[in-house]
């Protein structure tokens, strides 16, 4: 059937076309029965109550011991929690081109930035709360896998 025949028969069907049965009380039902949501004002306020006095607390105990509380420690353990997922995410990717032979030309590159992520490892360990180094560590390992992609299909 070609376009120009099922043209033909669109304008063949009729017009206006009633419906069998009136749909406006079950629309109308449907509207008067739906649960409505009343605003919790209250809410908002509870939630600003609970940040100052969570922030105060925070204050409170930071100040006492003279340090600047535990945020240090607190992003180190981040940092190194997720540098250790980072490695592990890159070593199991890494396996699945174990055996596969790259292109020599490609070997130095490799190398350094194999280095590379050794030199960010060992930042930080002396540094053990930048996530600028997390980040850069990240981005070696990405860089790292994608190489070695190109590598071994060439």
């Amino acid at each position: 059937m070609t376009e120009s025949d099922l043209r033909w028969r669109l304008r063949q069907l009729p017009r206006d076309i009633e419906p069998t049965r009136d749909l406006w009380p079950a629309i109308h039902a449907g509207i008067e029965h739906r649960p409505t949501r009343t605003p919790r004002r209250w809410l908002g306020g509870f939630a600003i109550a609970a940040s100052v006095l969570l922030a105060a607390g925070l204050f409170w105990r930071g100040a006492g011991s003279g340090a600047p509380m535990e945020a240090e420690s607190a992003a180190a353990t981040i940092v190194a929690s997720e540098s250790r997922a980072i490695t592990l995410e890159y070593q199991a990717a890494l396996r699945q081109f174990d055996g596969a032979p790259i292109a020599a030309q490609m070997n130095q590159s490799l190398s350094t930035l194999d280095r590379s992520v050794i030199a960010i490892q060992r930042a930080i360990s002396e540094d053990p709360d930048s996530i600028f180094l997390l980040e850069q560590l990240r981005k070696t390992y990405s860089r790292r896998l994608a190489l070695t992609q190109r590598a071994v299909t060439t």
